[in-house]
């Protein structure tokens, strides 16, 4: 018999499914009836057991009925235990028992009990009758048959297929049953290419209660003070323009501003665009189709998308509003840093460093970093030092009880040598630049690493994965394969700020002209970031999210004048995602031209759905959903019969072992 249900995490225990919907049910009520309900759960509990003893001393096909009804419950638990663990650690469905151990840092055995090991339901001691479960290794999905791919480079996931059994015994009777349960990505974040609150420009100073979302104003524009108005300086829509290329899943709680034929995919691979605009999917108000009826026709002024897979109307996002948890979470076993902090990322075959440069944090007469906790085990210092083991790095403002350090920003108010004014030449500046937690990030990347702010990320060159093979090169047609093989890194970077994450485009006055600085690495420049990083494109391998403003690019409008006019920079390279509240621009456009900054080129790393980026945020979904299980009918099994063994994937994660009548009993390891 077969059956699909949707799960839904109530509890770690479940000794009766009737307590626990009580359970749930008195949390929602109140203290007031929390003593009924408990007595009620030791009363269902303890009655359970009572009823199996009774069972078992009378009637032999009775007692043979609630062993399995009792093998049914125990898979329950083994399934909600699952799902449970991989929303608290979503990496964990990449682990297995080739992978799994007590030192591992991303597969820790502990946080895997019952991976290819039999767990006891723990609960009422007076039922006669043991329950248990065990989890296989899990196989990664790319096809609806979860057949073998061969590389995974550039595949979607569909699911995770995991594998799971429950069993009660009692005496010489051992009875269990099993489900093959299907696991979906539901992170928002990370399962979109692309994804924004808002597709208009961050709100001037003071004006954020006049702009609003595109539809909310009557498809007047994001300023209901300027009805009409798509460029008002309070906040300007931010189109999709020509030349842009965005290959992955889109999603937007406002409407999208189009023009000039943008690409979502391609004609023979077109992406899904998804659009909380409960009329439009596409305006473009500069032809004159930028509010529904007339939006029907939008679609004409777009290139490549995927007409039949793509929606509006769709269900709202929510967006955190802080990252200040993970200042804790950096402080016990990552990196906690203070004020400007730039981070030059590096690495030695597998293993990650970090050159770091951060005058506010403070360091005891031994050189620990004293932002840490007494017990972090990572030397947080500055120069070159290995990457956390847990993977998260966060800068924070100098607290007040620390010494903000003259010139500790690089752009905090002019260069050392009196040269050049730099004071307010990025997004995010305050009147205490060399009090701020910024990071100024760029390098290569092996592993997996998150690195966060509590105010900017500017990104001062190129982020590049180093473990993703030779053919990778963060283009749609050359994307990284995910590594399967024990002790092999998948890399990944989140970069997540609660102001803006930056392309650095640095601008500089002298005697009385302004441009933008010269080229990093070419004659005469200046280090990063006060040099240009993108001059001929720029290519940023990263999971990328903006809390309260966005990512774009700073200066991005400034043409030039001078020696160094500073006009286009070419195709800003994105593998991985974007999500951001508000959306700078990176590049303006003349026509079908590109005027300055740059244009796009963003690619979905779909690894994201399944390789874990450390500690990363999520729109207030869990991570992990079970879209459907299969359970198999229960079998006996005497205790000279083996229970049923375990599944064992091949380095592609790919089919299951064909058997007739399955479940069935064959030579496992272990048995309860």
């Amino acid at each position: 018999m077969t059956r699909f249900r949707t799960w839904r995490l109530v509890t770690y225990n479940l000794h009766d499914q009737r307590a626990v919907r009580l359970l749930s049910r008195a949390h929602d009520v109140g203290q007031a009836g929390m003593a009924m309900v408990i007595g009620l759960v030791l009363l269902i509990s303890i009655s359970a057991g009572t009823l199996a003893a009774t069972a078992m001393q009378h009637d032999p096909l009775v007692s043979e009925d609630v062993v399995q009804h009792l093998a049914y419950r125990a898979l329950e638990s083994g399934i909600d235990t699952y799902l449970a663990a991989i929303n608290q650690n979503p990496n964990l469905v990449n682990c297995n028992s080739n992978n799994t151990s007590s030192t591992s840092t991303s597969c820790p055995s502990s946080e895997l009990p019952a991976l290819n090991s039999w767990v006891t339901v723990t609960g009422n001691a007076n039922n006669p009758v043991t329950e248990k479960f065990m989890w296989t290794n899990p196989a990664l999905c790319f096809n609806t048959a979860c057949s073998a791919v061969g590389s995974t480079a550039g595949q979607t996931l569909d699911y995770v297929k995991e594998l799971i059994y429950g069993a009660a015994s009692i005496g010489h009777m051992v009875s269990f049953q099993s489900s093959y349960v299907d696991l979906t990505p539901e992170n928002g974040f990370l399962t979109h290419l692309f994804w924004s609150n808002y597709e208009s420009t961050v709100p001037a100073a003071g004006q954020t209660q006049d702009c609003t979302y595109d539809w909310n104003n009557d498809y007047q524009g994001p300023d209901i003070t300027q009805p009409g108005n798509f460029n008002s300086s309070n906040c300007s829509a931010v189109y999709f323009g020509p030349h842009d290329v965005l290959y992955g899943p889109i999603y937007t709680n406002d409407s999208i501003y189009v023009y000039g034929q943008p690409n979502f995919g391609s004609n023979s691979n077109p992406q899904t665009v998804t659009t909380h605009d409960p009329h439009c999917l596409f305006v473009d108000p500069i032809d004159n189709v930028g509010s529904p009826p007339a939006c029907s026709n939008a679609p004409s002024y777009v290139g490549a998308y995927n007409q039949s897979t793509s929606s509006d109307n769709a269900p709202f996002e929510p967006l955190p509003s802080t990252d200040s948890a993970l200042a804790s979470i950096a402080a016990r076993s990552g990196c906690l840093y203070s004020g400007p902090t730039t981070i030059t990322l590096s690495n030695s075959g597998t293993t990650e460093y970090m050159t770091v440069t951060s005058p506010d944090t403070p360091y005891s007469s031994s050189g620990v970093n004293e932002n840490d906790a007494p017990s972090n085990p990572n030397n947080c210092g500055t120069g070159k030092v290995p990457a956390p083991v847990n993977g998260v790095v966060f800068v924070q403002n100098t607290p007040s009880s620390q010494t903000c350090q003259a010139f500790a920003n690089p752009f905090d108010g002019e260069a050392p040598n009196g040269t050049y004014s730099q004071l307010g030449l990025y997004y995010g500046q305050t009147g205490s630049p060399d009090c701020e937690g910024d990071a100024f990030v760029r390098g290569t990347v092996s592993g997996a690493l998150t690195i966060a702010t509590q105010n900017d990320i500017v990104v001062d060159g190129n982020i590049t994965y180093a473990d993703c093979g030779s053919s990778f090169n963060s283009t749609y047609a050359n994307q990284c394969a995910y590594n399967t093989a024990p002790g092999v890194p998948n890399d990944v970077l989140g970069l997540i700020a609660y102001a803006y994450v930056e392309v650095d485009r640095p601008l500089a006055t002298s005697n009385g002209t302004t441009f933008v600085m010269t080229s990093c690495g070419a004659q005469g420049a200046q280090p990063p970031p006060l040099c240009d990083p993108g001059a001929g494109g720029l290519t940023i391998d990263a999971a990328i999210l903006a809390l309260n403003d966005g990512f774009g690019v700073n200066n991005y409008a400034f043409q030039g004048n001078g020696n160094f006019n500073g006009n286009s920079e070419g195709v800003l390279d994105v593998y991985g995602t974007i999500a951001q509240d508000y959306r700078p621009a990176v590049g303006t456009f003349s026509g079908n031209t590109l005027a300055s900054g740059y244009s796009k080129y963003y690619v979905w790393d779909s690894r994201l759905e399944y390789v874990n980026v450390p500690d990363y945020l999520d729109p207030g979904t869990p991570h992990w959903s079970i879209a459907s299980t299969a359970v198999n009918q229960g079998v006996a099994c005497t205790a000279t019969t083996l229970l049923p063994g375990y599944w064992s994937p091949n380095q592609n994660y790919g089919s299951y072992p064909q058997s007739s009548g399955e479940p069935y009993c064959d030579t496992a390891p272990n048995h309860p």
